[in-house]
């Protein structure tokens, strides 16, 4: 069983679909939960470019006509809500549920209050594997990745780092670590990282000021 929701219970193996990333954000840290370590930092990006993106990998990737609909329709709003995110992810589930198979709509709450939707589905078999990841690509994927990354998820995120910032300076420094005063909140995050990576993680600061990802 591969999940980021070990609290969920449902039959068979359970496959979370809590991996929301695109080629050019690559390290949206939203698989928060699935373990305490740190993704990369994307540079930032216009939501303009980030859902023209969107749309072209969606796509080439086979996206049903109703997330392509609402991609297009988020180039107009300048954002996607997360109702429509929700909405795109349990349509994913009714299609799971209309194949044959198992899946549980469930949200990822992250420490900076950013909400994702998501599901976990049944994947004891390859046939129930190939359902979970069809349906995702087809109802959901692209859309819940645009709302993840857009600016003012983004923004929501950024505020929770800075405000959990000096924790992880606490938190370092208490065990010997220098932390240069004039450090940024990144080159912060990074060596409480590094240090994570060095100890093996014994030493998590991170986790100590609930940071999931940045």
């Amino acid at each position: 069983m591969k999940s980021c929701m070990s609290r969920v219970r449902a039959p068979g193996a359970l496959r979370s679909s809590f991996r929301v990333t695109l080629s050019m954000v690559v390290g949206c840290a939203v698989l928060a939960g699935c373990a305490k370590a740190t993704l990369p930092q994307a540079e930032p990006t216009s939501f303009d470019d980030i859902v023209a993106t969107a749309i072209q990998e969606a796509e080439a990737g086979g996206a049903s006509e109703a997330q392509l609909a609402l991609l297009s329709q988020a180039q107009v709003d300048g954002e996607i809500s997360l109702e429509t995110a929700r909405a795109a992810t349990r349509a994913g589930v009714e299609c799971i549920t209309a194949a044959g198979s198992y899946a549980l709509y469930s949200e990822e709450a992250r420490g900076s209050g950013l909400v994702i939707p998501g599901f976990s589905y049944a994947s004891d078999t390859p046939e129930q594997q190939a359902i979970g990841e069809g349906c995702e690509n087809n109802e959901n994927f692209w859309v819940v990745a645009v709302y993840a990354m857009q600016p003012s998820s983004r923004a929501v995120n950024d505020a929770y780092l800075e405000q959990q910032v000096p924790i992880v300076r606490s938190c370092l420094a208490g065990e010997g670590y220098t932390v240069p005063s004039d450090a940024t909140t990144l080159e912060v995050l990074n060596q409480a990282a590094d240090v994570l990576s060095d100890t093996k993680g014994a030493l998590n600061c991170l986790y100590e000021a609930r940071i999931d990802g940045f």
